[in-house]
């Protein structure tokens, strides 16, 4: 053995979880240590009558760390009482022999732990053998007595740790002496009582895991023998039908039927001829485990734990060790159920909708939705896509169709899709909202397309767009619409709520011309509205006439009429977007509604004026007005927006007008160094004129906008009545026919400016859209295109 000495040995080991105590280093009493008198010893042989550290003093009951007293059995620390017997490990030896733990016998030495034999001197662990020999770790001399750990000498009851009292019961680990009580775990002897955990007492009932005695009572898990009352955990008291947790209801119990006499239940009461899972075995036993009180009957239920959190459910196999926890339903995907990864990303709006797919009603599904959730404009992203190379003519007349019919009959569908989803319209996701309207007008007002094809392709993008529960919704939602087409009544009242689903208006819009027109001009505007709008071409007059551009148009194969209102515009006849017609990139025409081809005839211009247009994008009225004066004068486009002013410049170039300078400015406050002859204000409006051909702007606007926009109106009147030279003309333009627009704002305006006076527009326009007071006011209802204000004043 290494023999530590001085300050230099290594820290004792800890005991029983304590820590190291320090060495005293105290002198040694006469006689005793290796080191001479006062010589300190630390972990040696021990010789005879000495100890574990060092060399024992004869006749000297060892001891541990300290100078002992004279004739004082050795100690730990402090010195040791006179008479004292041999060493001990801690604290003072009471008279007749100290000890550290456990009671001394008499006469014996101090020991460490257990009580010493008889004579002998301390040892650390195990008895110390006659004539005090004890030892540290080893074989004990012949003639010792029991030793740490290892069978128990003969007549004494040893075991782990310190001699076992006479008469003493069990142990904790080891084989159990005949007539012993319980043990840990192994065979029960015969007779005996206790299992796994704890003594059993005499003639005890089942234990946990095991087979139970014959007449015990119920067990955990196995076959119940027959009579048993089968438990989990715990003896049974007798007779009684044991169970794990809580009182049994009677006659009932969670899966399957329970025998005769049976006791407890797992899950609460038993339906009448039916049980939860599989019929119970002859005898008892159950299919997993013990029961526990707080299982539920639902597996994936919430249940609180310590923390608060909802805990996991752990199921437990038959051979009582637990299953894999099953995450609870709501852990197991925490996405929204109407969000899908793969769902395309928006196309980028500047690009219009050239990014659109080239599927017809998916691209529809695409414009959409950018209307309904970014506020897009419809018609930019439509000439985009009709201008993609090699797009066919049916898929984008079928385009045309579903984005437009979608839009304007957007109140009647939503109204009919509501009423058929038990969780409302608006509580669908956007994309499926869309995808069912547009389905739904397949459905509800085209003939021409076949309603199980219009279904299956509405499923079809509900697929790519949502999840499969949304993609039944859609086929579902609309396959009652095909049932219940011919029976649908459609609201047919005179109030605001039954002509706003009727004529698919915002209320606020319906309730201002119900009481402005009456029921049947209200309902005569909102038809017009909801027709299909065909495209204005108006003639460049520097490249030729009316007559000569409907034949350009008929050999590309388009059909077009003429205006009734202007002799300067055609109207062409199908979804064709002016981008892909050669005739509009050679520059023979632009696309114009008849209303605002009227405005330029009412500026009624003459050759060398000097003209400016301040709103002028994007500029259809400053070339017609400089193709009115032959391109020979001078004609000023200022526009506030830089990027209306490319799409300003680019018709001007398309064109070829030569007489028309573009000046980038806020109409309100550039300064021009001279006056003009004549000046167009074609003011920013509510635009409630235009809403049968900008289909999306009744559902973008509110009732507000007829209070924001006359502010805006007067001050550009306001700022334009200082640039036109005294004599000159200022026209004043708007695309809406709402009194708080027209005529209240010029009323205010002449009010101010007492040098204007209002001439009227009889003569230049038709008289049919002129009013008794000389402005021009034109009604789609009345005259079949959009609807639109101008009025002409003179200064003085």
């Amino acid at each position: 053995m290494t023999e530590y000495r001085g300050s230099s040995r290594p820290p004792r080991a800890p005991r029983g979880g304590q820590s190291p105590r320090p060495f005293s280093g105290g002198p040694r009493r006469e006689g005793g240590g290796a080191g001479g008198a006062g010589g300190s010893y630390d972990r040696g042989p021990r010789r005879e009558g000495g100890f574990s550290r060092g060399p024992r003093p004869e006749g000297s009951g060892g001891y541990n760390r300290g100078p002992r007293p004279e004739s004082g059995g050795g100690y730990n620390r402090g010195p040791r009482p006179a008479g004292g017997g041999g060493s001990y490990d801690r604290g003072p030896r009471p008279a007749g022999g100290g000890f550290s733990r456990g009671p001394r016998p008499e006469g014996s030495g101090g020991y460490n732990r257990g009580p010493r034999p008889e004579g002998g001197g301390g040892y650390s662990r195990g008895p110390r053998p006659e004539g005090g020999g004890g030892y540290n770790r080893g074989p004990r001399p012949e003639g010792g007595g029991g030793y740490s750990r290892g069978p128990r000498p003969e007549g004494g009851g040893g075991y782990n740790r310190g001699p076992r009292p006479e008469g003493g019961g069990g142990y904790s680990r080891g084989p159990r002496p005949e007539g012993g009580g319980g043990y840990n775990r192994g065979p029960r002897p015969e007779g005996g009582g206790g299992y796994s955990r704890g003594p059993r007492p005499e003639g005890g009932g089942g234990y946990n895991r095991g087979p139970r005695p014959e007449g015990g009572g119920g067990y955990s898990r196995g076959p119940r023998p027959e009579g048993g009352g089968g438990y989990n955990r715990g003896p049974r008291p007798e007779g009684s039908g044991g169970y794990d947790r809580g009182p049994r209801r009677e006659g009932g119990f969670s899966r399957g039927p329970r025998p005769a006499g049976a006791g407890g239940y797992d899950r609460g009461p038993r339906r009448e001829g039916g049980f939860s899972r599989g019929p119970r075995p002859a005898g008892g036993g159950y299919d997993r485990g013990p029961r526990r009180d707080d299982r539920s009957f639902d597996r994936d239920r919430e249940q609180g734990g310590a923390s608060g959190e909802p805990t996991r459910m752990v199921r437990w196999r038959r051979d009582g060790k637990p299953s894999a926890a099953t995450p609870p339903i709501w852990k197991k995907d925490t996405r929204p159920l109407n969000v899908r990864d793969d769902r395309p990303a928006p196309f980028d709006e500047d690009q219009g909708g050239r990014g659109l797919p080239s599927d017809p009603r998916e691209a529809s599904l695409r414009i959409l939705h950018a209307v309904d959730t970014r506020s897009a404009f419809s018609d930019r992203l439509l000439d985009g896509a009709h201008q993609r190379p090699g797009a066919d003519g049916r898929d984008r007349a079928l385009l045309h169709e579903l984005v437009k019919g979608s839009l304007r009959w957007r109140g009647r569908l939503d109204w009919a899709l509501n009423s058929r989803i038990h969780i409302g319209l608006d509580a669908v996701q956007p994309w499926i909202r869309n995808i069912l309207r547009i389905g739904a007008y397949q459905i509800l007002m085209l003939d021409r397309i076949p309603a199980h094809a219009a279904v299956d392709e509405s499923v079809k993008l509900a697929h790519k767009y949502g999840h499969p529960g949304s993609a039944g919704l859609v086929n579902s939602v609309l396959r009652r619409l095909i049932d219940e087409k011919e029976s649908i009544e459609w609201p047919a009242g005179d109030d605001v709520e039954s002509l706003s689903v009727w004529g698919s208006h915002p209320t606020w819009i319906v309730e201002r011309w119900l009481s402005r027109f009456g029921p049947e001009s209200a309902r005569a505007l909102m038809m017009a509205n909801n027709r299909p709008v065909a495209t204005g071409l108006r003639v460049n007059a520097l490249r030729g006439t009316r007559d000569e551009l409907a034949a350009r148009l008929a050999s590309e194969g388009v059909e077009s009429r003429p205006g009734t209102l202007s002799p300067d515009l055609l109207w062409v006849e199908g979804h064709h977007a002016p981008g892909a017609l050669k005739a509009f990139t050679e520059g023979w025409c632009t696309a114009q509604d008849e209303s605002e081809a009227l405005v330029a005839r009412i500026v009624a211009p003459e050759k060398h004026d000097r003209i400016l247009d301040l709103c002028a994008a994007p500029g259809g009225k400053s070339t017609h007005i400089a193709e009115l004066i032959g391109d020979e004068g001078e004609v000023w486009a200022l526009e506030r927006d830089k990027h209306r002013v490319a799409s300003l410049e680019n018709t001007i170039k398309r064109l070829g007008d030569q007489s028309i300078h573009v000046v980038h400015g806020d109409g309100t406050t550039y300064e021009f160094p001279m006056p003009f002859d004549r000046v167009l204000v074609d003011a920013p409006c509510s635009g409630l004129g235009v809403m049968g051909r900008r289909a999306d702007a009744r559902w973008r606007k509110g009732p507000e906008v007829l209070a924001e926009m006359p502010p805006v109106q007067l001050e550009l009147l306001d700022a334009a009545s200082y640039r036109v030279r005294p004599g000159g003309v200022l026209v004043y333009s708007v695309c809406t026919f709402e009194p708080e627009e027209t005529d209240h704002v010029v009323e205010r305006f002449l009010s101010l400016h007492p040098d204007f006076t209002l001439e009227s527009v009889k003569g230049l326009v038709p008289d049919e859209v002129v009013t008794p007071e000389g402005t021009m006011r034109v009604l789609p209802q009345r005259d079949g295109c959009d609807g639109a204000f101008a009025a002409r004043m003179r200064k003085k």
